[in-house]
């Protein structure tokens, strides 16, 4: 089966999907440049958007912010990256989020991205994952940990160690 989706805005996703026609739609419940915490802007909030989603029979994936860096070596950006991606699962697990997307994130230039692999896998390991957390591909950047296949893979190993990949 082939289903067709779009990002739409928050605010009326099952509106959204059904002026396309999509069977899939991708939110940010938050605005993606910032560190606000998600928040469920439809009517009758998390559970409203449930409800409506699964009585439209639409699959909901929540993107999450575009700040978080669950990989990088800097601690300032590494600790709250690591905060916000889990009130963003939990907040798409109440609104009946099929999944969380996440950038692979990167490491700074001069450092070895095993650090960064190692750092993703200690953030797996501490999150509770009421729905699935998918990674997406990052474009650009000698230190990101999923931009080519090798580095995929180099992830894939390293996340494989943890009680929590599936």
């Amino acid at each position: 089966m082939i289903s067709i989706g779009a990002a739409v805005d928050a605010g009326d996703p099952v509106g959204a999907a059904g002026a396309i026609g999509a069977q899939v739609v991708q939110v940010h419940l938050s605005d993606p440049q910032t560190w606000n915490a998600p928040r469920v802007s439809f009517p009758g909030g998390a559970g409203g958007l449930r409800a409506a989603l699964a009585q439209a029979g639409l699959a909901l994936y929540v993107h999450s912010p575009f700040l978080i860096n669950v990989a990088t070596t800097n601690s300032r950006v590494r600790i709250p990256s690591r905060a916000v991606l889990q009130k963003t699962l939990d907040a798409a697990a109440q609104a009946g989020a099929a999944g969380v997307v996440v950038h692979g994130g990167h490491v700074p230039k001069d450092d070895d991205p095993r650090a960064g692999f190692e750092n993703w896998l200690k953030c797996v390991d501490r999150l509770q994952l009421p729905v699935p957390l998918l990674i997406e591909n990052t474009a650009g950047g000698a230190g990101a940990m999923a931009r080519h296949l090798d580095r995929l893979a180099q992830l894939w190993q390293a996340l494989s160690q943890s009680e929590n990949f599936a």
